[in-house]
């Protein structure tokens, strides 16, 4: 059901040679910054980067036009994962290399150029206050990344290792008194819940940004992603230790509060997960899952093992 959607993955190297220190999530100050830059970037004479990130890929008709208008995944984000947070905001030491990754997705990928102008000029511009210009180390261009089939063939169950490696949010606190299911689950992250998540993110994804989603209307799609999860509440948990964490964007002009998000880091282990899931969840981890995506939130890795 979901063809043509590749990612590309672009890793960015950089240094400051001047101490930096920020009391925000250095996602949110990637995402910012890179948002602000990327007004001034055009694709073409009338067409900034920003705009073409901005704007809906969709027509009126769509049958999820209507859900989508107010806010959509964009067709990018950071992985910052391996980028230093200490709980209160981040700091830059002098002279060491630092690695974050750009991920395109879809037709967003044919604008890589563009991508890549407006990170170099965000890293000339630089973080901090006063602003700190960073120095760009270099590039790396990975492959292009092909989706596998989203068919269950084999009936086989395999034990996964599940990683959150940033804050996920896979469900919001009811703010009163929710009758559904979900609301009852504490906010704990269940494998369903995780696939349920994950799947509704790369359908959605799939509808944006490429020409292989054959969905008719909102009750196939789902439908389709009802049956492919199904299997996913057989899962059983064999080991959980996580950790309930906030993290805060940077202040917009004129305002003094700041969006907080939040989510659970840690590490998961389900065994009788069933085996066609699993390069699934390895081609999908680039990604992410959950909520704050685009401020560099729901990164997760995968590892998986033959046994429970």
């Amino acid at each position: 059901m979901i063809d043509n959607l590749n990612l590309k993955i672009l890793r960015i190297r950089f240094f400051t040679e001047q101490h930096i220190r920020m009391k925000y999530w250095i996602g949110a100050v990637l995402r910012n910054r890179f948002l602000y830059v990327a007004e001034s970037v055009y694709v073409n004479e009338t067409m900034s980067l920003r705009r073409i990130i901005e704007t809906l890929p969709l027509s009126e008709e769509h049958f999820m036009f209507r859900q989508l208008q107010e806010g959509f995944p964009k067709g990018f984000l950071f992985d910052c994962s391996d980028l230093p947070y200490d709980g209160s905001g981040f700091v830059l030491r002098p002279n060491t290399i630092y690695c974050f990754s750009l991920i395109l997705i879809g037709k967003l990928i044919t604008y890589q150029a563009s991508f890549l102008e407006a990170i170099s000029r965000m890293i000339n511009d630089g973080f901090g206050h006063p602003m700190v210009s960073l120095e760009l180390v270099d590039v790396t261009e990975g492959d292009l990344c092909v989706l596998p089939d989203l068919i269950l063939k084999e009936n086989r169950f395999e034990t996964l290792e599940l990683v959150f490696k940033t804050p996920v949010s896979l469900m919001h606190l009811p703010k009163g008194k929710g009758s559904g299911f979900q609301n009852k689950l504490n906010n704990f992250p269940s494998f369903y819940q995780f696939m349920r998540s994950l799947m509704y993110r790369v359908v959605t994804l799939g509808i944006l940004y490429s020409d292989g989603i054959s969905f008719e209307n909102r009750k196939e799609m789902d439908e389709w992603i009802e049956e492919y999860i199904a299997p996913s509440m057989k899962a059983v948990l064999l080991q959980a230790n996580l950790c309930y964490e906030k993290r805060y964007s940077t202040p917009k002009v004129g305002e003094t509060s700041v969006y907080s998000m939040a989510g659970y880091t840690g590490r998961l282990i389900f065994g009788k997960v069933h085996s066609d899931y699993l390069p699934l969840l390895s081609a999908l981890s680039p990604l992410g899952v959950g909520s704050d995506v685009n401020y560099g939130l729901g990164t997760f890795r995968v590892s998986y093992r033959s046994g429970y």
